[in-house]
Formats: structure tokens, C-alpha cells, sequence
């Protein structure tokens, strides 16, 4: 079976706040965006249409925004915040208002090549729910959490080699 989707159906376009891109939102008017690996989407593009704009993060949400959560989350430890988040994009970094999340464990098998794929299937079931819900017209945001939000980065090889050998997070 052939799942791809069809050529005529994918459109490039230089940047996601090109106006190519507002202009292609527009003319297509979906119910739904579902961002995946963009960069930071601008307030222009979000108010282009009034769509509702999704993104599936790995990551827990707002502790753990940006690269690599679930690896940070354990570097951290805090390996209760190891998992994936479904929200709202906004103009910030997975700032947006928190639709749903799951949390993930680990084996001693895993590492850093393998968590970021346990996020995402452990993330994909919320994505699809929230895509439901937001065609449906329910979406529901989660009251947001009094705890630290934080951006994490790409870290040194030298960090990743601490965080192997004095903490044990592969």
C-alpha cells in the first residue's frame, strides 16, 4: 500500500511567514494547520486565516520547550516530565496553550536517538485527537501549570558526555 501523498497535493514554499505561504493559507482556508519541525511561526502568518494552528512537541510543556525535552527532562532528573505535548501555536516557542499530554518511560535500552521517537508515538494518538476536537469546534485548553518554563538548546558534546557518564542518561 502506497501512503504518500499525491505531488499536486505538496506545495514548497521558501518560509512558513513567506506570503506565499499566507497566500496558499488563505486560498486552501483549512480548519486546521498541524505544524511539524517549522521554525517560529509569525504573528502575520497565524492571523492570516482563522485556523486553528497545532503542534505535537516533544517535550512537557512549559518545562521542557524547544530541542530535545524528553532527553533534557532526564538530564534534569525529573524523568516524571519525560514525554509529549500537544498545543496551540502562538508566536512564541511551545508557549501555546496546552491541549494534551503524555508522559513516557524509558528503558535502559533506550537514548537520546531513540527518545524523541517514544514522544512521538506516544504523541501522535493526542495529535489526531486534537485535530478531532478543533474540527469539531471543541477544543479544550488545559488551565496552565505554575511551574518554571524553560528553552533548552543543542548543548555541547562535552555536556552530552557529563550527562552520559556522571548521571547515566544515555
Amino acid at each position: 500500500m502506497d501512503d504518500s501523498i499525491p505531488a499536486e497535493k505538496v506545495l514548497s514554499v521558501d518560509s512558513v511567514n513567506s506570503e506565499q505561504a499566507r497566500r496558499e493559507l488563505r486560498r486552501s482556508r483549512p480548519a486546521v494547520v498541524v505544524v511539524a519541525g517549522t521554525r517560529i511561526i509569525s504573528e502575520k502568518t497565524l492571523e492570516s486565516v482563522g485556523s486553528v494552528f497545532i503542534n505535537m512537541h516533544a517535550g512537557i510543556t512549559p518545562m521542557f520547550r524547544d530541542v530535545h525535552g524528553g532527553y533534557w527532562a532526564l538530564a534534569a532528573g525529573e524523568p516524571e516530565n519525560c514525554g509529549a505535548t500537544v498545543h496551540l501555536v502562538d508566536k512564541g516557542i511551545d508557549t501555546g496553550g496546552i491541549l494534551y499530554q503524555s508522559h513516557i518511560e524509558p528503558t535502559d535500552k533506550d537514548n537520546f536517538a531513540t527518545y524523541p521517537l517514544l514522544q512521538i508515538a506516544a504523541g501522535l494518538p493526542l495529535l489526531r485527537k486534537a485535530i478531532e476536537d478543533a474540527l469539531q469546534g471543541r477544543i479544550t485548553v488545559l488551565p496552565p501549570r505554575d511551574v518554571r518554563s524553560h528553552l533548552w538548546y543543542h548543548r555541547t558534546l562535552w555536556s552530552y558526555l557529563h550527562n552520559r557518564f556522571r548521571l547515566g542518561v544515555k
